[in-house]
C-alpha cells in the first residue's frame, strides 16, 4: 500500500543539521548541548519565517474580544500569541460594524486624534490597540490575527510541509557556521545556500488560490 506522509520529529532534524555541519557522523546524534543550540537556532528561524509572512500549514488564525473603555484610545490585546492583526470589527446592536486597520502612518496623519464618536479605524503598535474616533462610550471590539507558532516538543514533528524540510536544514545549518567554529571554505558553502534555501521555503509555502478573472480593455 503506498505512503504519502514524512515529517519526522524535530530531534531527527536537529541531528540532520549536525550532520550537514559535519559535527556528527551518519550514525551518531547531537549530544544535549549541541541538540540545544540547533533546537533555539531551528525555533528562532520559525518564529522569523513566520513573521515575515512565510505562514506554516498548521498555524490558523485566532480570535479575541476587546474591551473599549469610554473616553480611552487604547485597548490591549493580552493573548500571547498575538502576532499581528487580520480582522477587526465592533458590536453595534446586535450588529458587527467592520473597523479599517490601518498604518502608522494613517494614524499619524488624523489630524484630530482626541475626536470621540463610534470607532471606524484601528491602529496597533505591538499588541496595543488605537481606536479612532476615541470611543464615546463603551464597546466590545471582535480582533481576528495570525497567531505566533508554536515551540512544539523535540519528539513531534515540525510545524511546516515535507516539502520544504530540506531546505529548512539548509537555512539552520548556514546560521549556526560560526557557532561550531568551522573552516571557512565549509561556511561558505553552507552560507550560500541559505539564498536558495529561503527562495525554495516560499515557494513551498505559497497559498494556492483561485485565479482572478481579467478582464481586458476595450478601446
Amino acid at each position: 500500500m503506498p505512503t504519502y506522509a514524512w515529517n519526522p520529529a524535530q530531534y531527527l532534524l536537529r541531528d540532520k543539521v549536525l550532520r550537514k555541519l559535519g559535527v556528527i557522523g551518519e550514525s551518531e546524534s547531537g549530544d544535549p548541548g549541541q541538540s540545544s543550540v540547533v533546537q533555539d537556532a531551528m525555533n528562532s528561524r520559525m518564529k522569523e519565517l513566520h513573521t515575515l509572512g512565510v505562514l506554516w500549514w498548521d498555524v490558523a488564525a485566532a480570535q479575541t474580544p476587546l474591551t473599549l473603555t469610554a473616553n480611552t484610545a487604547t485597548a490591549t490585546v493580552v493573548s500571547e500569541d498575538f502576532l499581528y492583526p487580520l480582522t477587526a470589527s465592533i458590536d453595534v446592536a446586535n450588529e458587527q460594524e467592520p473597523l479599517d486597520i490601518i498604518s502608522h502612518a494613517q494614524y499619524q496623519a488624523i489630524p484630530d486624534k482626541a475626536r470621540t464618536g463610534q470607532p471606524e479605524q484601528v491602529y496597533f503598535s505591538g499588541s496595543v490597540g488605537y481606536f479612532w474616533p476615541v470611543p464615546a462610550t463603551a464597546y466590545t471590539a471582535r480582533l481576528t490575527y495570525q497567531a505566533i507558532a508554536e515551540n512544539v516538543d523535540p519528539t513531534t514533528r515540525i510545524d511546516m510541509p515535507a516539502a520544504a524540510l530540506r531546505a529548512f536544514v539548509d537555512l539552520v545549518a548556514g546560521d549556526l557556521v560560526d557557532d561550531f567554529g568551522l573552516d571557512s571554505q565549509k561556511a561558505a558553502r553552507l552560507v550560500a545556500k541559505q539564498p536558495q534555501a529561503m527562495r525554495t521555503l516560499r515557494m513551498v509555502a505559497y497559498q494556492r488560490v483561485d485565479s482572478a478573472l481579467v478582464t481586458p480593455d476595450y478601446f
